[in-house]
């Protein structure tokens, strides 16, 4: 080897020496490519360079930040994994020399079309991690040299494609890690605002047993639950609803409505027109893809009776405990802001002694177990039967043991919320 190639590969050496000390000490990705890039041009004198990463799906590349004469136009395109020379290197983790592009049928063409840019020759290696995966590719374009790419440069290319692989990879999980972090305080957030708007206490009501509670799942959703104390002393609202998503802006949503109904019913005496100007509100405010599902219930505790108003929600259970039978109250329309004007229909249900009314959300019926079956209301039914004798507060722990019991170490996906009235007077 003449001294003057010597003096070649100890720059190429030194400039990859400075490149892995650039890159690892850099967490921000898009510095990262960067770096990568300009590298890749000086290191392998080339009049331009690209780096593709894997599609989250695995189906496409994405060119993140090529250098040379188009790079504001190609930057962030995406290309089948199947094709082109990158694709081939990727699916077959093995670098590739392309002396010559017109005469090799893997490449599939300038990217940038109607440019005057035009590619020559090509260098491509994959980027591999640590756990032996393909994350994407590296290659330089158009060698500056008389002698084209060729294997004499290829080891110094794929040493400096296994640095700026670690490199990428470790830019990626700081990025998966800082949203990972900023979900997590969504989601704190998004539960404090939901917790905080739940029954701090069990309304005393002459005649009458309630007990409720709510469990969000990991990812906060929606669920509200209440007990709202009427004008009238002697009659109490309760509500359970699920706003559709989860997060802050679904916590959100549910605060609006509970505002928008206690104000209502401080002004109307009738639980149907206070749910059409709750779904007004809703219909007009809210974003196009989140809804509610709501059950309102109003028990006047002198006249035993429940008027009660469904929108979308789960049917209410009655338990009679005397019959031994349950039975639902079907009236029901149409979820919470869905359309701007509906008209929901009010029915009422005169509670007997020893009735049990149990108003709940779908994370019950629709918990599921380790093999993905549902508990279903059929399940319920039976245990709501099996433990009707037991007192609403019994009652409502019962059935969150009896679903812990059920999911067994699958994960709770979504809230859990149930009330139960008892008549026992």
């Amino acid at each position: 080897m003449s001294k003057e190639n010597n003096l070649i590969d100890v720059n190429k050496l030194n400039l990859l020496m400075e490149l892995v000390a650039k890159i690892n000490s850099n967490l921000e990705l898009k510095n990262i490519l960067k770096e990568i890039m300009n590298a890749t041009k000086e290191i392998m004198s080339a009049e331009a360079s690209s780096l593709f990463l894997l599609s989250e799906d695995k189906k496409d590349l994405i060119l993140t930040v090529p250098t040379g004469p188009l790079t504001a136009e190609l930057s962030g395109k995406k290309i089948p994994l199947t094709s082109g020379i990158s694709g081939w290197v990727i699916q077959n983790k093995k670098l590739a020399v392309v002396k010559d592009v017109s005469k090799d049928s893997r490449f599939g063409g300038d990217l940038g079309k109607g440019s005057s840019f035009k590619t020559k020759n090509i260098i491509c290696v994959p980027l591999i991690n640590h756990n032996n995966e393909v994350i994407g590719a590296l290659q330089a374009i158009n060698s500056l040299q008389l002698e084209k790419f060729g294997q004499d440069n290829a080891a110094i290319f794929q040493t400096m494609a296994n640095q700026a692989a670690i490199a990428v990879e470790n830019a990626l999980l700081h990025k998966e890690r800082l949203n990972n972090q900023l979900l997590n305080r969504e989601i704190e957030l998004a539960s404090t605002i939901q917790s905080g708007f739940w029954p701090k206490e069990q309304p005393m009501i002459s005649n009458y047993k309630v007990a409720g509670c709510s469990i969000p799942a990991k990812n906060v959703g929606g669920d509200y639950f209440d007990y709202i104390s009427l004008p009238n002393k002697n009659n109490w609202g309760f509500t359970v609803a699920d706003v559709t998503g989860k997060g802050v802006s679904a916590a959100l949503l549910m605060a609006t409505m509970r505002a928008s109904l206690r104000s209502h019913l401080e002004y109307s005496n009738t639980p149907n027109i206070s749910l059409t100007k709750v779904n007004e509100l809703i219909f007009n405010d809210s974003p196009l893809d989140k809804f509610i599902t709501a059950i309102y219930c109003e028990l006047d505790s002198i006249k035993n009776t429940i008027r009660y108003v469904n929108a979308g929600h789960n049917n209410p259970y009655v338990l009679d405990v005397e019959k031994n039978s349950i039975s639902t109250l079907d009236v029901g329309g149409l979820m919470l802001g869905i359309l701007d004007t509906v008209k929901y229909d009010e029915e009422v249900y005169e509670i007997k002694s020893n009735q049990k009314l149990i108003l709940y959300s779908d994370g019950i019926t629709e918990a599921r177990d380790v093999k993905g079956d549902f508990y279903g209301e059929k399940r319920f039914e039976n245990w709501l039967l099996d433990n009707k004798t037991l007192d609403p507060d019994a009652m409502v722990k019962g059935i969150t043991e009896e679903l812990i019991h059920f999911r067994n170490e699958a994960e709770q996906s979504d809230d859990i919320t149930i009330i139960v009235i008892q008549r026992v007077g």
